[in-house]
């Protein structure tokens, strides 16, 4: 176990239970019903995050385009997750803690979440990589959709990962539920 991990996913899950309905269903002129829009789900989750970092001791970035990373892009090529937990500018074994990627559940939960994974599995898998990777689900999801999602997920994960957890948040303001994979 690693505590800091840990303790990352007590930020995340009290970070995700206040985020508000305007940035889990975001509304459009025009349109009667609201959308979901990960890149606003994500910038309020950076924000609920950054306001609960202080007793981890590493920094929290949003969106970090790893393109000309000199180890990364070399192993992993141009990735782009949506947001990383490390000690930025360094590669020791304890620097890089967390790749954490979001996705709506009305999205791909498909190629969209191959895609994440593929992302993941690489930044945990080379040397002095990220400790673990945490996927985020928001919005409501049958339970077919589920037990689809955590077998795909299941699948697709790397062996030589330490950790994955997948975070469900079916509702704003709740507490999500989270799954170790």
């Amino acid at each position: 176990m690693n505590t800091r991990y840990d303790r990352l996913l007590e930020v995340i899950a009290s970070s995700i239970n206040a985020i508000e309905e305007q940035y889990f269903n975001f509304q459009v002129a025009g349109n009667d019903e609201p959308i979901k829009r990960e890149r606003v789900y994500c910038a309020e989750l950076y924000h609920q995050m950054r306001m609960r970092f202080e007793p981890i001791e590493y920094v929290l970035n949003i969106e970090p385009d790893k393109k000309n990373h000199p180890i990364i892009e070399q192993f992993c090529g141009a990735v782009d997750p949506d947001l990383v937990v490390h000690r930025g500018g360094n590669m020791g074994p304890e620097d890089n803690l967390a790749v954490i990627e979001v996705k709506t559940s009305g999205g791909d939960l498909t190629a969209g979440i191959e895609k994440d994974l593929k992302t993941i599995n690489c930044m945990t898998s080379i040397q002095n990589g990220y400790y673990g990777g945490v996927i985020i689900v928001f919005g409501p999801m049958t339970a077919k959709k589920r037990e689809n999602l955590i077998e795909r997920i299941k699948n697709h994960k790397s062996q030589d990962m330490a950790r994955l957890t997948l975070v469900l948040q079916l509702e704003p303001e709740t507490l999500p539920e989270l799954i170790e994979i």
